[in-house]
Formats: structure tokens, C-alpha cells, sequence
């Protein structure tokens, strides 16, 4: 082992692995999470961040690999922030994390004798995002290579994703297999006209320069959505790249423009401008249609969404009869979903844009039985409401990755509802959650479902019935 304030430990080998993808060492019996490493790896480790229990660590050398391990396909793997498990076959993929689901079910919920079934994977391990988030970089990233060389490299503006762990350093995309085209004709056309037209890009450290971010949405249904977002305004220099946009790509359904002048990134305080076109992409989900807006909440992946859904309804064994709650709802994808198959159906989130979108997709789909409520699930199922709306048969769960509020479960234990289905984007905190109601509710089944191939998350659905008292 080397210096104590970062030290280095050589030759450990890689025990096991982690519901958040390190793998685990346990050199001198303390407790390593090493990121991109497999188990049977053998690896020389620098040590990252230390607790008091546990440390981090990145790979220094690989001594010896696995024979899971396999070349990545992207150009950019390794810098970029994205697709974390090239290094894996996506069969290998689906089984890590099938056994995540056990594990964190078995170590943090303590249920031990719960058969996980087989995982849901994805028809297709590529393309199968409908939106990402680009940004605008003043100095991109340079490579090991441009470094060691000592020449001038010009002009480092980049439109692209951030490099891992790097809030101001930008990697430059050519080609991204995550979204299907034109999300990568429309990105480098971009780039190539702003480069060429001498458009500065932001700064996050100075808070200098004018493009600051890119997001493309797509839906099945072959829709394109753009939003560019600027750091301030200027019409002339705003309406070049717009009308460029516009005349180069005259597919694109809804043309959208946001001004941030904010020191974050977040444009979620800040209006959206309609450019040209329709305003909204139509995505198909099972049954329905839905209205997806510029700054909407979907499911990133629609296809294995029409899964996920399929999972909710099957456990939900709806028969016409019964009242649904969906608690943390957004724009209504569940809750219609279902609507056809119940007699009424309440959804409830604290986002008013989501809420007023569910309203519209409920009015463009038909349905007359769906009532969506603005407000945090604690204070909204208070007991005056429950004086005034149906007791429900069934609570559709699908809470951020935080998981839900110890009030939201008081106020579970309290509602009682006969019937739960969490739906999770965060297996470690349900089975948190499914433990602190596992004195009311057992669990009849769960099923995991893959929605981000060539990373470790997992979306996780559990059954939950009523224990008699």
C-alpha cells in the first residue's frame, strides 16, 4: 500500500459486485467499492473518497480481467458520463442485475426467501432513449493524446455530454448510440453551424458565452422535439440558429427555445418559447396517446415503459369495479394506463405542469373516470379527503429515486388500501420502504424490468397485498 492520504492497493482481487455497480474488494478487511471492476478481476486500486467503514476507489492497472469482460462499441466510452457497462455483454448485464434485485431485497429489506424472476431486458440494447440533454462547453475536454503532444488545439468549443465526475468539462459527441436518428444528424449539424458562424458557448466557471444547452426528445410515433436553451438573449443571433434549425430539419414537430441566465443548469424555473411547429410530440403508450411537452416527465425508455405498464396492470388484476390511487403520478402515464380497466382512478403529484399535463392527456384520450390532484401525497390523503373521495382498492406507487417519506408511509399504514404496487427506479430504497410496511402488506411477487441498458439501474415492481390484522 502507498501514501496514506490517497493510498494505493495492489493486486486485490474483486470479490463481488453492487447494486450501484462497483465491485467489492476487501483488501486488508476493509471494505473497497471499485468502480469498473467485475468479480475474479485482480486489480491495482487508488483509493477515491473514505468513510469511516468503507472506501472508493478507481483502477489503476487491470492485473486480470474477467472473461465477462468485453470490448466497448463506442468511441467515447471511458470519458463520457454515459453508458457505464459497455464492458459487458447485455446478457451479462440483465444477470447482475437480476441478482441486484435479490440482494438489496435480501440485505436491506430482509426478505429472504423472495424468488426473483426473471429480468425484462430491452429488444434492443442501443437507441432506445427518446430524450437527451447536450450541452455547450467554452473548453472541451482534452484526450491524453492532445496533452502529451504540446500543440496548440485550437478551438475547444464542444457540444456534448459531460466527462464523468467533471461539472465544466465538456466531451465532444460524434456519434452517441443512445437516442435514434436524427438525434445525431441534428446534434453535429448544430455544432458544425455554430462553430462556423462563431457562436460563443458557456463557461460554467466564468458564466461567460451565449449556447448553453441542446435536447432533442423523440417518440415512437417518429415525433422530434428541440429545445435550445440560450444564456441570454439576442434575437439576431437567436433567430439564425433557429431559422437553420427549421429550414435543415423540417421533420421536427416542435421547435422550442428557453433563455436560462441562472448560475444552474436546471430549466425547470424557466419558460419555455414556442419557435415553430406544434408545441408537443404525441408518444404511444399501450392504449393511449399522450401529449408529451417540452419540459414533460416520461419515462425515457417508451418501449420497455409499455412493459413496465404491462407489469402494473398484471399485478394490478383490475376488474372494472375498483377505485386506483396513483400517487406520484406525473403526466398520468400510469394512472391511464389503467383508467379502462377501473372505476375510477385519483392521481396525485406535487408538479403543477405534470398535473395540468395528465388533465390534458386524460381529456385527449377520452376518458371521463381519471381526477388528478396537485399537492405532496402527505398533506393531499389527509382525513378530510378521505371524507370526501372513494377508499381506494389499489395504490399505484412510483416515488422519485429517494423513495418515499417515512409520513407518506405513516399515512399508508393508516389509509390501509387491500392492494399495493410500487413501481421503483431505486431497488435499495423500496426495499426500504417494503420493509417498513412489511408488518401490513406481504409481498405476492415483484419483477424486475430492464430500462437503461449499459448501465447498472434496474426498475423494480412489487405486488403487495394486505395482511389481515
Amino acid at each position: 500500500m502507498a501514501s496514506r492520504k490517497k493510498p494505493v492497493y495492489e493486486a486485490v482481487e474483486i470479490a463481488d459486485i453492487e447494486y450501484r455497480g462497483h465491485g467489492i474488494a476487501r483488501p486488508e478487511g476493509k471494505v473497497l467499492f471499485v468502480e469498473d471492476a467485475l468479480p475474479g478481476e485482480v486489480v491495482d486500486a487508488r483509493v477515491t473518497k473514505k468513510k469511516k467503514d468503507f472506501a472508493f476507489a478507481r483502477v489503476l492497472e487491470y492485473r486480470r480481467l474477467s472473461d465477462k469482460r468485453v470490448e466497448p462499441f463506442c468511441e467515447h466510452f471511458g470519458l463520457c458520463g454515459g453508458c457505464r457497462w459497455q464492458y459487458l455483454s447485455y446478457e451479462d448485464q440483465l444477470s447482475y442485475k437480476q441478482y441486484f434485485v435479490g440482494q438489496v431485497l435480501e440485505r436491506i429489506g430482509k426478505f429472504r426467501d423472495l424468488e426473483v424472476p426473471d429480468i425484462l431486458g430491452c429488444e434492443s440494447d442501443r437507441f432506445y432513449r427518446n430524450k437527451l440533454d447536450f450541452s455547450f462547453a467554452a473548453g472541451r475536454w482534452l484526450t491524453d493524446e492532445e496533452i502529451a503532444s504540446g500543440e496548440d488545439v485550437g478551438d475547444r468549443r464542444a457540444l456534448g455530454f459531460h466527462v464523468r465526475g467533471r461539472f465544466d468539462r465538456v466531451l465532444d459527441i460524434e456519434t452517441c448510440y443512445l437516442q435514434p436518428e436524427p438525434s445525431n444528424e441534428i446534434r453535429r449539424a448544430v455544432r458544425d453551424f455554430t462553430l462556423a458562424e462563431a457562436y460563443s458557448y458557456y463557461d460554467p466557471v466564468n458564466h461567460e458565452g451565449y449556447l448553453r444547452s441542446f435536447i432533442i426528445r423523440t417518440s415512437l410515433a417518429g415525433e422530434v422535439l428541440v429545445i435550445v436553451v440560450f444564456a441570454h438573449e439576442d434575437a439576431g443571433a437567436r433567430e439564425r440558429l433557429l431559422e437553420f434549425i427549421a429550414e435543415r430539419f423540417p421533420q421536427i414537430t416542435s421547435l422550442d427555445y428557453i433563455i436560462n441566465d441562472s448560475m444552474n443548469d436546471s430549466i425547470a424555473p424557466h419558460d419555455v418559447h414556442h419557435y415553430r411547429g406544434r408545441g408537443y410530440i404525441n408518444e404511444v403508450c399501450g392504449p393511449n396517446t399522450l401529449k408529451i411537452h417540452p419540459k414533460s416527465f416520461y419515462q425515457t425508455n417508451p418501449k420497455q415503459a409499455e412493459r413496465l405498464y404491462e407489469v402494473v396492470a398484471r399485478f394490478a388484476a383490475l376488474e372494472g369495479t375498483e377505485t386506483v390511487y396513483d400517487l406520484f403520478c406525473g403526466i398520468g402515464s400510469i394512472a391511464l394506463y389503467l383508467a379502462g380497466s377501473a372505476a375510477r382512478v385519483i392521481g396525485i403529484d406535487n408538479v403543477e405542469e405534470a398535473i395540468e399535463n395528465a388533465r390534458e392527456n386524460t381529456a385527449y384520450n377520452g376518458y371521463e373516470n381519471c381526477e388528478f390532484l396537485t399537492g405532496n401525497v402527505r398533506d393531499v390523503l389527509t382525513p378530510e379527503f378521505s371524507s370526501t373521495h372513494p377508499a381506494p382498492d389499489l395504490v399505484v406507487l412510483d416515488p422519485p429515486r429517494a423513495g418515499l417519506h417515512p409520513d407518506v408511509v405513516e399515512t399508508l399504514l393508516a389509509l390501509r388500501p387491500p392492494h399495493i404496487v410500487y413501481v421503483s427506479c431505486n431497488p435499495a430504497t423500496q426495499a426500504r420502504d417494503l420493509q417498513m410496511l412489511a408488518g401490513a402488506y406481504r409481498i405476492d411477487a415483484v419483477q424486475p424490468v430492464d430500462m437503461f441498458p449499459q448501465t447498472f439501474h434496474i426498475e423494480n415492481v412489487a405486488d403487495l397485498r394486505q395482511i389481515p390484522r
